[in-house]
């Protein structure tokens, strides 16, 4: 499956969407059509400003989690016509962006976003 890279798109968080192109033949005429939306959050203690958290907490997450976490998005599409696919993949981009874009780019994501992944990590 190739990872062609549709869009970059840099977030008022600072953050970098990527979105990407992971569509396939399935069939002489017939793609699954994927679009793929990732973002890698560097864990730095200026994320969670909102939400205050020790040095002790901060460490946990880091030996937890790494020095980043990533949020993966992905929607896919089954039996498009090949003549249909690059339409289809640009109404999935645009749906994405329309319904998840603005929450994304608050400042508050990433933090959040990282302590939930820390949470998880952790049950």
């Amino acid at each position: 499956m190739e990872n062609k890279i549709a869009k970059k798109i840099e977030l008022e968080n600072n953050q970098t969407l990527v979105i990407s192109d992971m569509s396939r033949k399935i069939s002489e005429d017939a793609y699954v059509v994927i679009m793929k939306a990732t973002m890698e959050i560097k864990i730095e203690k200026q994320l969670f400003l909102n939400d205050t958290i020790s040095d002790y907490k901060f460490e946990d997450i880091i030996a937890v989690l790494g020095d980043a976490a990533t949020y993966e998005y992905r929607i896919e599409r089954n039996f498009i016509m090949a003549k249909e696919k690059d339409e289809v993949f640009e109404a999935l981009v645009k749906t994405f962006l329309e319904n998840l874009g603005q929450y994304m780019s608050k400042s508050n994501f990433p933090g959040k976003f990282v302590l939930k992944e820390y949470k998880d990590q952790i049950k």
